[in-house]
């Protein structure tokens, strides 16, 4: 493969990052409008003439926390629609119409939380969103394609990954996984837990030895599926495929450190580090040194197969009787330190859906080297 250095580096090359950027900067809106107009129902006809809540006094509820986590639900959307519009726009005119999306998606949803009795339309909360979406919007164009430091992320990206559109798939399903691990799911990477939605039942009684096998099967799963995703597109199952697995695997375990500490606010941050989470990671790799030998799409399958069989096993699972939530966490709580919780559950329940009909739609389509 040609060396090229990123001054040097070729236009399909720079449209590649865009294209990843353009298709995560879309699925992360779908998630905030998902996250910010849960649960969709109650809709009221609002008293107060629309737009009231702009000129509201300061709300008494408003912490530096609360905005903290406001913050940063919009600093990627900035960041990825900044990146994505450098493809036909200066770096200057991409970063200003970036900070105006994302203040006009704020507008348009505080609006429409107007008519929603469990939530509270703020003009705080929009100018705050505001704030994320510009401060990402503004270190974008660093990492663009087109950028000394971006190009070289993009070679990497290349020179470890199959070309195209399943490619940048692939990695935009894996970082969103790896946002998921900020979500306190009821179980150990428990993403696609249907059960409050569906009302589901457990399929089998609590014990302290069935939970750490099923939380065990879940990690193994969930961990399995991911290495198989990543191997459906790699170049090969070298050190670049097993580097970038590691990546994911250290970064997911440090999210769940910072999830723990600062929205669990618990007394030990590694509390998730169960010797569940240990089996099922152990686990998890011999099953992938056996199943990445297979084909390109025949790892693809078993991925489909490893993901399918998690969330089975997740809404199987009974609740843990000795887990209970802090109280900012509990169900009918108000306050804008939901809105960054309800994004990250977004992505936990919506995860698994988005990666199936991904694997469904791309398994029939021959892959390049099913075709040498």
């Amino acid at each position: 493969m040609p060396d090229y250095t990123a001054g040097a580096m070729p236009h399909d090359f720079r449209s590649r990052g865009y294209r990843v950027a353009a298709m995560a900067a879309l699925a992360y809106s779908l998630v905030i409008i998902y996250a910010s107009l849960q649960p969709f129902t109650g809709w009221r006809t609002e008293t107060l003439p629309f737009g009231a809540f702009l000129f509201a006094p300061w709300p008494r509820w408003i912490s530096l926390e609360d905005v903290g986590f406001n913050f940063a639900a919009y600093l990627p959307l900035g960041f990825l629609l900044a990146l994505a519009l450098c493809a036909r726009l200066h770096p200057r005119n991409a970063v200003l119409l970036a900070i105006i999306a994302c203040a006009t998606l704020s507008v348009v949803l505080e609006s429409a939380q107007q008519y929603l009795p469990v939530r509270i339309a703020s003009a705080v909360d929009l100018l705050v969103n505001a704030c994320g979406g510009m401060v990402g919007a503004l270190i974008a164009p660093l990492f663009a394609p087109g950028h000394r430091f971006g190009g070289r992320l993009a070679l990497l990206r290349n020179r470890w990954f199959i070309d195209g559109p399943r490619g940048d798939a692939v990695l935009l399903l894996a970082g969103l996984w790896l946002l998921t691990q900020l979500h306190a799911a009821p179980i150990n990477m428990g993403n696609g837990d249907l059960r409050a939605s569906l009302a589901l039942v457990a399929r089998f009684a609590y014990t302290p030895e069935s939970y750490r096998y099923a939380e065990a099967g879940v990690v193994m799963l969930s961990i399995a599926a991911l290495g198989l995703l990543l191997g459906s597109v790699a170049r090969n199952i070298g050190s670049g495929y097993w580097r970038m697995f590691t990546l994911f695997i250290a970064g997911a375990c440090v999210l769940k450190t910072l999830a723990a500490w600062l929205i669990l606010r618990t007394a030990t941050p590694w509390n998730w580090l169960t010797p569940g989470f240990v089996m099922g990671l152990a686990a998890a790799i011999m099953l992938l040194l056996v199943f990445v030998r297979l084909p390109q799409r025949g790892r693809g399958f078993a991925a489909l197969l490893a993901l399918i069989a998690a969330v089975v096993l997740v809404n199987c699972t009974p609740e843990n009787p000795y887990r209970s939530l802090p109280v900012h966490l509990l169900p009918g709580r108000v306050g804008h330190f939901l809105s960054f919780t309800s994004i990250s559950r977004a992505l936990s329940d919506l995860w698994p859906l988005l990666t199936l009909l991904f694997l469904l739609v791309s398994l029939p389509v021959r892959y390049a080297s099913d075709r040498r």
